[in-house]
Parts: structure tokens; C-alpha cells; sequence
């Protein structure tokens, strides 16, 4: 049961970065407003879409460990990662005063979500259970 939940837990993640990044990439100037970020300079525009590029190709990522994810479980401990430094990224921004938390605020609550969820999905090895019998025997 743990397993499908975190299978899908891997295709909403994969999902939601597919939009996100495909937003970045096609629409920056509407993130842009969106996000409350006016009057960038339209090079932004072009950092953003990169960002959407690698947006899209861990979505792709997730999608493949979705499949199997004991054997590609180096992508929930990415999807860890990812959570907590986005979340820690925008607490550290928000508490420098350059973004408010119009601004962050969603994106720290989801990021911290994300990571959370992947902790307690987080696939464990069976424990071996060593009984009295086992323990006078050696």
C-alpha cells in the first residue's frame, strides 16, 4: 500500500513540475506577474525558461521512478532534497525582506510538503525480528 502511494506521490510530483515547467518555458512573463515579480528585465524571461527546461526533465525523471521505485530510489531522496532547499531557499529570502510572503509563501507550504511526504513514503527494508531461539543459538 506504501508503495502505490508512493508511486503516486512520484506522478502528482512529476505532474506538477511538468506544469510548472512547462509554464516557465512558454509563459515566463506570466509567471512573472503571477508570482507578483514586476518589471523584470526581459532577459529574465530566459533564465526562467531554463529553469522550466530542468523543471521538465525531473518530471521525466519521476515518471521513470514512479515504476520502480525501490530500484530508483535515488529519486525520492532527490525529491527530499529538493523540498527542503526550496523550503529553506524561501524561508532565508523571506526572512531577508527581498520577497514577500505573497511571493513564497505557496511555494515554501508545497516544497515543504513535498519533502515531508516523501519522508514518511520513504521505502524501508524489512527489519529482521531475531527471537530467543535465535539469540541461544549463536
Amino acid at each position: 500500500m506504501k508503495l502505490l502511494l508512493l508511486r503516486n506521490f512520484l506522478l502528482i510530483d512529476a505532474a506538477a513540475l511538468f506544469l510548472l515547467g512547462g509554464l516557465l518555458v512558454f509563459l515566463p512573463t506570466q509567471v512573472e506577474r503571477a508570482f507578483h515579480f514586476n518589471d523584470l528585465p526581459t532577459g529574465v524571461g530566459y533564465i526562467i525558461g531554463l529553469w522550466g527546461c530542468a523543471l521538465v526533465t525531473m518530471g521525466f525523471g519521476y515518471v521513470v521512478a514512479a515504476t520502480q521505485p525501490v530500484r530508483h530510489i535515488v529519486w525520492v531522496q532527490v525529491g527530499i532534497l529538493r523540498g527542503a532547499c526550496e523550503c529553506v531557499l524561501g524561508a532565508i529570502w523571506l526572512a531577508r525582506g527581498v520577497v514577500s510572503f505573497q511571493q513564497v509563501g505557496f511555494g515554501i507550504v508545497v516544497a515543504g510538503f513535498i519533502s515531508l511526504g516523501y519522508i514518511a513514503l520513504y521505502p524501508r527494508r524489512p527489519r529482521l525480528v531475531t527471537g530467543p531461539r535465535d539469540a541461544a543459538s549463536s
